[in-house]
């Protein structure tokens, strides 16, 4: 919590007798919601917790990061704000009841000296990015419970500040996949496997990539303490870079799936016009070639005839997505369900 003033001070004493509920004027909780900063009306405030106004309905026990001040817009002194998250505890028919998580425990503790660590490195000079900061750093404290230590080396250590953004952005599109899991609340994911992932996604620029990192994060969240089987896609994602991931994109797109009788799912072999898969991807010549082999040499798409040094076959190039390549790129965009409903398959 940061600077309550005044009679705001008073009533979220830590220490009051009871838990007294107030309606206040021209109060408004202020959040991240996947896109943009939001904001809501407080209908009433307690030392425990608040209610707020929204047509937003999350699950019972859902943790969400609050900035919580006067109406209008968002201050960036923090003696004018309070900060702190919540956990959802009721849904009202005008809006959300949330209890205030306390911040005494260590582990809280350590996310918090985390938060303002970055705050101090980055320096936001608007409230959206300070809030996407504290967002983020809200949700890996949900799904990394012990791993302030490792995420804070590698965020304020190892980043700079442009890759530090980039992470940023990438952790909030991760949390945005999440937003419908019933189970949020219970997801974990490998400290180190999360280092990795923002580590090696921080160096794209290009959005539609961190995106595909934030599906990649998504997907290693599991309620177990750890899924072993994320860490194979996170390292083959690794060694991918910009042209052989759209060249899977389009092949794992265009080609026909199908159901096997083993219940899994695999594709047909898909023929493309070099020329076109050139437009698409953006990939030329001999370039597109390598990208070719690149793939085939990890498995995500297989070869039509093992023994031709080539790929290329005079103006086509005949190339089917192996089940490992499908897999990857429904992590990619997210999908935790199986990949029949994901790839709808006939």
């Amino acid at each position: 919590m940061t600077g309550p003033k005044g009679w705001l001070e008073n009533i979220l004493k830590p220490d009051s007798e009871r838990a007294e509920r107030r309606s206040v004027a021209q109060f408004a909780a202020y959040r991240w919601n996947g896109s943009n900063v939001t904001q809501r009306a407080v209908r009433d405030v307690s030392s425990t917790g608040v209610y707020i106004l929204t047509e937003e309905r999350w699950h019972p026990g859902t943790l969400v990061f609050l900035t919580l001040q006067r109406e209008g817009p968002l201050e960036m002194n923090p003696e004018r704000r309070i900060e702190m998250q919540a956990k959802v505890i009721r849904c009202g028919k005008d809006g959300v009841g949330l209890a205030f998580v306390s911040q005494d425990d260590p582990e809280s503790s350590q996310w918090e000296s985390l938060r303002q660590s970055l705050l101090e490195l980055a320096k936001p000079e608007d409230m959206r990015s300070l809030v996407r900061i504290s967002e983020a750093v809200a949700f890996l404290s949900r799904i990394c419970p012990g791993g302030a230590e490792k995420v804070g080396k590698l965020l304020c250590g190892r980043l700079s500040n442009h890759k530090l953004a980039n992470a940023i952005a990438i952790v909030l599109k991760a949390e945005n996949l999440l937003g419908l899991e019933s189970a949020i609340d219970r997801l974990r994911a490998d400290p180190d496997l999360v280092v990795r992932v923002l580590e090696d996604g921080s160096c794209t620029d290009e959005d539609w990539l961190k995106h595909f990192w934030a599906g990649i994060l998504a997907t290693s969240c599991a309620v177990e303490d750890k899924d072993e089987s994320s860490l194979v896609f996170v390292e083959l994602f690794s060694q991918l870079t910009t042209f052989p991931v759209r060249i899977l994109t389009v092949v794992c797109t265009k080609a026909t799936k199908v159901l096997t009788e083993s219940g899994s799912i695999s594709a047909r072999p898909l023929s493309c016009k070099i020329e076109d898969l050139m437009l698409t991807t953006g990939s030329r010549g001999l370039q597109i070639e390598r990208d070719l082999e690149r793939l085939s040499e990890l498995g995500l798409i297989e070869k039509r005839d093992s023994d031709s040094p080539m790929l290329l076959a005079r103006d086509e190039v005949h190339v089917t997505p192996s089940s490992l390549g499908l897999q990857l790129f429904a992590r990619c965009k997210g999908h935790r369900g199986s990949q029949q409903d994901f790839y709808s398959a006939e």
